[in-house]
């Protein structure tokens, strides 16, 4: 049957299910289609001048700004490209150093996320096209500068908070604010296609910005005390500014989403009394307010007693938050194994344990539907406790990257508790809290944003006697390849299917790995990476 002859209510129900990029096509086949509409529930704000001017276009757009639900803050800001500088650079065509080495670490990144498995993915050739089409460094470098000479203009005129401000008075339908530094995602990976994003040439390798200060090398996080200091979260500031100020009352979903990354708001937010922390607290106040994902970082922490985490205010903030909430996630980035962790001493167990009941006041979110914990130093009795406490409105619950201080506490063990004590399994078995379990792709490297997921099969186990996750005593935390679990990369979505298809070199056993290999004849498109990087191999 033509499309064209179809009633017009069936092809209005049949653009809802295409995507935006099929209704685009549509669009341009046929006058017939040039009225559907566009999907647009979310519009992206950074300090770009190219993604400000996508917004103030949606917000003016009758049709457009009615749809949008979701406003996307890329807090992601160029680095001093000119850092290092010494003045012969434009004549010697040469980049400086540093910026130099970031686009070396850009194809060590590529081998890295590739080099873990014996499969190829489809989605490899079209990022190495890219890696052989690589503008010359020193071009690279040159457009890097006016991106960010861009940025900084908008940053010093403030076009960017002006346009947040006028989107929230043109958006009727907004509900959630997203707020995230990592919207560049990997090199040639963008997590978003942001306008900006979208810009980019092909073939573009640059220095990722990341905004937010991290904990990438067991760094102290930052404090929250002078302007400089807080102004690395301007998107933050602004947000709870406004929404402090009653603006966009429709809006009840705050989410500061890391994707991973070891980075987030610095936990010494919450050490003294600030104008920002009483705005969060009205943010957290209003009616109907019902999702807050908060994702922090606590490096230093273990040195200081854990006194963001110990003096009551975190606790109190949230307490503050409407009975309405209904999803609730805190993460931070004190996931390592103490053993590994440089932070963590030999002061005891003790020192560094902190009640999670001491900081989330469970009792007052009798709605809650979702609760999640990453990345957090825990107990397994006092997760236990905290699980007991949860709401029967309680639907998900993820545990994931969690870090296990005693001795003989573990996923293993924590599972088997569950199962044992609680009362989850004589709940009707759609109102069972469906638990979801995020373990490292490896023991060996850490490959930010890919994880394995456990979920139907944390669900068997629980309610309907399935099999052990964690068959192994020694390595009670590891589940077993080919046993189940879903592998997710949050950069590269295209990663997302049955662990067992993603087999991992064994570390121990190179020969057995070398050998691997040559039955698969090598890998092409991973040498294609190597001699882009070898091109990019100066003196430094």
């Amino acid at each position: 049957m033509v499309l064209t002859r179809l009633p017009k209510e069936l092809l209005d129900a049949i653009s809802r299910c295409l995507t935006g990029k099929d209704i685009k096509n549509l669009r341009l086949a046929s006058k017939l289609f040039s009225d559907i509409p566009l999907p647009l529930s979310r519009v992206f704000i950074s300090a770009n001048p190219i993604d400000i001017e996508v917004f103030r276009f949606i917000a003016d757009h009758e049709t457009y700004r009615h749809g949008v639900k979701e406003i996307i803050w890329d807090e992601a800001r160029f680095g001093n490209p000119r850092s290092g500088c010494e003045g012969y650079e434009l004549e010697s065509r040469e980049a400086p150093c540093e910026y130099r080495h970031a686009c070396k670490e850009n194809m060590h990144e590529i081998l890295n996320r590739r080099a873990m498995y014996a499969i190829h993915f489809p989605f490899e050739k079209a990022i190495d096209e890219q890696v052989k089409a690589q503008m010359p460094v020193f071009e690279s470098w040159l457009l890097y500068c006016e991106y960010a000479d861009q940025q900084n203009e908008v940053l010093q005129n403030g076009s960017d908070i002006k346009a947040f401000e006028y989107g929230l008075e043109r958006f009727p339908a907004l509900e959630r604010i997203t707020l995230t530094p990592a919207a560049h995602g990997i090199l040639f990976n963008p997590l978003y296609n942001t306008p900006m994003l979208r810009s980019l040439p092909y073939g573009f390798n640059y220095n990722i910005p990341r905004g937010w200060p991290g904990t990438y090398s067991y760094a102290r996080c930052e404090p929250w005390e002078t302007e400089a200091e807080k102004e690395q979260w301007r998107g933050f500031r602004e947000v709870i500014r406004c929404l402090a100020d009653n603006k966009a009352p429709s809006v009840k979903e705050l989410v500061l989403d890391v994707h991973q990354l070891p980075t987030g708001l610095t936990c010494h937010f919450f050490d003294h009394a600030c104008p920002e922390y009483d705005q969060l607290v009205a943010v957290l106040r209003r009616p109907g307010f019902r999702r807050f994902d908060l994702a922090l970082t606590a490096g230093g922490q273990p040195s200081s007693d854990w006194e963001s985490f110990r003096n009551g205010r975190m606790r109190r903030a949230l307490a503050e938050t409407s009975e309405d909430l209904e999803h609730f996630h805190l993460r931070t980035d004190q996931g390592d194994l103490p053993g590994v962790n440089r932070e963590l001493d030999n002061n005891g167990i003790s020192y560094h344990f902190t009640p999670l009941l001491d900081i989330l006041p469970i009792e007052r979110w009798p709605k809650l539907r979702h609760f999640g914990l990453s990345k957090f130093l825990v107990r397994q009795d006092d997760v236990m406790s905290l699980l007991k406490a949860l709401p029967v409105t309680i639907r998900t619950v993820e545990l994931s990257f969690l870090c296990f201080l005693n001795d003989g506490d573990s996923y293993k063990a924590l599972l088997d508790e569950m199962r044992n004590s609680l009362d989850w399994h004589t709940r009707d078995a759609a109102l069972r809290p469906k638990v979801k379990i995020g373990l490292d792709v490896s023991r060996f490297a850490v490959v930010h944003g890919r994880a394995i997921w456990l979920e139907r099969e944390v669900d068997s186990f629980l309610y309907e006697g399935g099999p052990c996750l964690f068959p192994s005593e020694d390595r009670p935390d590891d589940a077993k390849p080919g046993d189940g679990g879903t592998i997710r990369d949050e950069f590269q979505p295209e990663i997302d299917g049955p662990w067992a298809d993603c087999p991992i070199w064994d570390y121990k056993d190179e020969q057995g790995r070398l050998r691997a290999r040559a039955e698969k004849g090598g890998n092409p498109d991973v040498q294609a990476a190597l001699d882009a990087l070898n091109a990019l191999d100066y003196e430094d």
